[in-house]
């Protein structure tokens, strides 16, 4: 270093070695590799390269800044501001933004990539001035729904405010800014001649005057107060002419109106409220607009409130009700913001389910509520918000009756379905569109793939989809069937990802949208779907409800659901109606009865797979009863499969299957009174009682309580004559009260039950605490068939009446099934016989009979069974006559029990039907082979001593 060197005394922005040398060859290897890492340290600062020179004998290099790219004019009309802002939108982490005024056009124009940008994480910053008091404090509410945006309102007083800027940063912090002559407006944004230049290098300039503007002394955090106090001086004083002008030029657009289907439900719903409902449920279909229905019927209502289960819901609901309503001042109570005044309360139920939080609310705080997906009602969550508000009236809304956990619905509505539609007679009404349906065959094996918690692995399932092979067959089948924009719904976000790249590979436009890193942006995407300019959009969960592109010309099932509600959420995506548009769905149908789910709600078929395989038929012969329009189409392959998986089964497996079904669907047993809805009847499985099914199919955590109180359980469900002050002293009584006054007699002479301070309580609790939940649901079973509970005590029924097939009886409980009442020295028998009746009491294993007593019975197959009569028994007698068929008139049944104990009790009977007579052999006594009239159910084979086959 020289003193007289200027080069030595420059900035630092200058790479020069310490010593005077004319080139790079003179510098010393360890020079050059200290001006190499100086040269790496400039590039990553953001220099674009370096130069080269000499001067005054001293070799130096100077870094060269990159030059910015041309600044970018949009001046309006063909050449509009808004694709600019929505692309830099979708591709900022911050955006800020400050406008002179707001008019509410301008604000719902771009809240979709507002809302975008906010749900990735990103920060919204907004200044809006006050100036000449054009902005509509309609549009300053619609910016404070905006979920966590960072809102301000510039008070200009007396002086002017004329800020029209922009400001875009990525998460490098690299950005642009726009600044020019557009307020926030639809016409400002559209049409109108407006001036704006882009530039990347202004945005430092633009970040310093945004701040220095949030930081002036009349710029305040927007809130619902300082609306109030905008809109009371914008009514006290007329506005100017140029302020009117500009008011003029946009009026804001009307409000929708209900479309026929929606004034019929609000027709039912006013006339329910006339008739003094509190309550009342609307089942109607995706795409009927539940939410709009709730916003015009809440209208006249002062507070309200919407709870759902998600937040997207909650922010779609707060869109639709602010078109009605955009005055109003709105509200959230969820985990990051808990507005209790808001006279329109959107609350997430996560939230606001809290016992703690429900207590800053009085019951009657809210004059109309809204449960929004009302099939979640039956949670705990839900009960309490139910059991905790008492509004002048509550609406369920949901899009089909299915509950999440076999909750009574209606019940929680005080049994009021006000009104119903669905998707077929949306389309009858011309309101959706007609669709072609297509069952494809999956080729994915699901009976690999694990089941936990209600759903496939989610990581074993992606594994099976996310193949080259599936993606083939569904690119063909796009190819084949498609029509128009297409979107596709995919398992995961790395299955959607993969699905578009192989679609894009192949030459087709395709994204993927979902909340994970690397998705394609939504609102734009959804924008350039309704434009015909992406192909395919695949999609995970978001666009399960709240899209609207009529231009969706097919919808791709591409994942199992597990939901009947998923799915026609999904399929409702493709139903918004354009003239002449013919819906195409392409549904994939793999080996596993969740299938059968979508099965059952696109044939309308009622429970049980007999319903649904006479529904399949009749779809298959053309006779679906589909509106006009409609056509379900199932390949060959998929039709051989849904067969099988629906083969004919016995009442009691078909039951079976339906209660595996529901398990599968929901991830929890159904409770004997959703069975009874489902058209099945509890007591009837050919398990014994009720609760003896649901312990073989594994979920009952403590068989216990059938030992110590399986008794009392058959009485409760089998008694014919108890009434509701039977039931309801019961239920005291199990919950550890006594019970006093009505009720009492069924239970006097029970050895479970002592007399206590002048009533009757229960002698011991049962050992796992299971008893009064089991009590109460056949309670709950019970009191759902009127007629039944109220019967009064009758004579025994005649046998006609009869037994159930494979259910169990106790000895004293098989006469008063034929009209006869027990006695033990008849009854103690193995065969009774009354009039031309033949009752047939057959124990298998006789090791504890005494000598003599010994008979060769037992189980050939499922569907044969060899018995062997008493010693004296001949084939001409009227026994004999009686079980060979000789007799036409009489008739045979047939009880069978493995053992005479069950633990240390007696055991009970199983009802096997009316055998056919195949043939005898012998005499005194005489073996008999009868045929059974159906198989034993495989759960009772082992048991009864019945080889499995093979």
């Amino acid at each position: 270093m020289t003193t007289d060197c200027p080069l030595c005394h420059a900035p630092g922005a200058l790479i020069a070695a310490a010593r005077h040398v004319p080139d790079w060859t003179s510098l010393t290897a360890a020079e050059q590799f200290a001006l190499l890492a100086r040269i790496g340290e400039a590039l990553s600062a953001g220099a674009c390269g370096v130069a080269a020179s000499s001067e005054h004998g001293h070799f130096h290099l100077r870094p060269l800044e990159a030059a910015p790219p041309p600044a970018r004019l949009t001046t309006g009309g063909a050449d509009p501001l808004l694709p600019l802002l929505t692309r830099d939108i979708d591709a900022a982490a911050r955006v800020d933004l400050a406008v002179a005024f707001a008019m509410r056009s301008g604000v719902a124009l771009l809240r979709p990539w507002f809302e975008d940008l906010l749900a990735r994480g990103g920060r919204l910053r907004v200044v809006v001035g006050d100036y000449m008091d054009v902005t509509e404090p309609a549009a300053l509410r619609l910016l404070l729904d905006l979920d966590g945006a960072e809102l301000h309102l510039h008070e200009t007083g007396t002086g002017s405010f004329h800020p029209k800027a922009w400001l875009f940063r990525a998460a490098d912090r690299s950005g642009a800014a726009l600044v020019g002559s557009s307020n926030l407006s639809q016409t400002a944004l559209t049409t109108g001649v407006e001036w704006n230049l882009h530039s990347e290098g202004a945005a430092d300039q633009v970040e310093a005057a945004f701040e220095a503007l949030l930081a002036d002394p009349r710029t305040h955090p927007l809130c619902e107060a300082r609306i109030a106090a905008y809109a009371g001086r914008r009514c006290a004083a007329p506005l100017s002419a140029a302020a009117r002008q500009i008011m003029d030029s946009e009026p804001p657009a009307p409000p929708p109106g209900p479309h026929a289907i929606q004034q019929a439900a609000l027709a039912a719903l006013a006339a329910a409220r006339r008739d003094g409902a509190l309550r009342g449920l609307v089942v109607m279909a995706t795409g009927l607009g539940k939410t709009w229905l709730a916003a015009f019927d809440s209208a006249p209502f002062a507070r309200v409130l919407f709870v759902a289960h998600r937040d997207e819901i909650l922010t779609q609901a707060m869109a639709a009700f602010r078109r009605i309503r955009p005055e109003a001042r709105f509200g959230r109570f969820d985990g990051r913001e808990k507005d209790e005044g808001a006279e329109i309360l959107f609350a997430s139920i996560a939230t606001i389910g809290r016992a703690g939080h429900l207590r800053r609310f009085a019951p009657d705080a809210f004059d109309y509520i809204v449960v929004d997906e009302f099939h979640h009602a039956a949670a705990a969550s839900y009960r309490k918000l139910l059991e905790h508000f008492t509004p002048r009236f509550l609406l369920g809304l949901t899009a089909t009756p299915d509950r999440s956990d076999g909750a009574d619905l209606a019940a929680l509505c005080d049994d009021r379905e006000l009104f119903r539609c669905d998707l077929f007679q949306g389309i009858e009404a011309g309101l959706l569109s007609p669709f072609r349906y297509l069952g494809v065959p999956d080729n994915v094996d699901y009976a690999q793939i694990p089941w936990r918690s209600s759903q496939f692995d989610p990581e074993a399932l992606e594994a099976a989809l996310a193949t080259e092979a599936r993606a083939l067959n569904a690119l063909e089948q796009f190819r084949l069937h498609a029509a128009g924009p297409a979107i596709g719904f995919c398992c995961s976000t790395r299955h959607a990802d993969f699905m578009a790249a192989f679609f894009r590979d192949r030459g087709l436009r395709a994204v993927a949208v979902h909340s994970g890193p690397g998705a394609a942006p939504r609102a734009s995407s959804l924008q350039q779907l309704g434009r015909g300019e992406i192909d395919i959009l695949f999609a995970v969960d978001m666009f399960n409800e709240g899209v609207d592109v009529p231009e969706i010309g097919t919808v791709m099932m591409l994942r199992p659901t597990e939901s009947v509600i998923l799915w026609l959420q999904q399929l409702g995506r493709g139903l918004r109606r354009v003239e002449g548009k013919l819906l195409r769905v392409i549904d994939y149908i793999g080996n596993h009865r969740i299938f059968l789910t979508k099965l059952r709600a696109l044939l309308q078929a009622g429970p049980g797979d007999g319903s649904l395989a006479m529904r399949l038929e009749a779809a298959l012969a053309g006779a679906a009863g589909l509106p006009a329009g409609c056509s379900v189409t199932y390949d060959l392959e998929v039709v051989a499969m849904l067969r099988d998986m629906l083969r004919p089964k016995s009442g009691a497996a078909d039951l079976e299957a339906q209660y595996r079904d529901f398990r599968l669907r929901h991830g929890e047993r159904p409770r004997a009174a959703e069975l009874a809805r489902m058209g099945f009847d509890p007591s009837r499985t050919g398990h014994g009682t009720w609760f003896d099914f649901v312990r073989d199919m594994g979920d009952l955590p403590d068989p216990r309580v059938l030992d110590s109180h399986g008794a009392l359980l058959r009485q409760l469900e089998r008694a014919a004559d108890l009434g509701m002050a039977d039931l309801r002293a019961l239920s005291a009584m199990v919950a550890g009260g006594i019970a006093r006054g009505e009720g009492l007699r069924p239970w006097a002479t029970s050895p479970l039950f002592v007399e206590a301070a002048g009533g009757l309580r229960l002698r011991r609790p049962d050992p796992g605490g299971m008893l009064p939940a089991m009590v109460e649901e056949l309670c709950a079973w019970r009191e759902a068939q009127p007629a039944q509970a109220r019967e009064a005590a009758a004579p025994p029924a005649a046998w006609q009446a009869g037994p159930a097939l494979w259910r169990e009886y106790m000895r004293e409980e098989i006469p008063p099934l034929f009209g006869a009442v027990f006695s033990p020295g008849n009854w103690n028998s193995g065969i009774v016989r009354l009039d031309r009746q033949l009752i047939l009491l057959t124990t298998l294993a006789k090791a504890n009979m005494t000598a003599g007593g010994h008979y060769d019975d037992g189980f050939i197959s499922p569907m044969r069974m060899r018995w062997q009569s008493q010693t004296r028994t001949r084939r001409d007698s009227r026994t004999g006559r009686m079980l060979n068929g000789s007799d036409p008139e009489s008739r045979i049944h047939l009880f069978v029990r493995n053992g005479k104990l069950r633990g240390t009790r007696a055991a009970p009977f199983l009802y096997c039907g009316v055998p056919v007579f195949e043939d005898w052999q012998g005499e005194t006594p005489i073996t008999v082979t009868w045929r059974l009239p159906e198989a034993v159910p495989e759960h009772l084979r082992a048991s009864l001593g019945i080889a499995p086959p093979g």
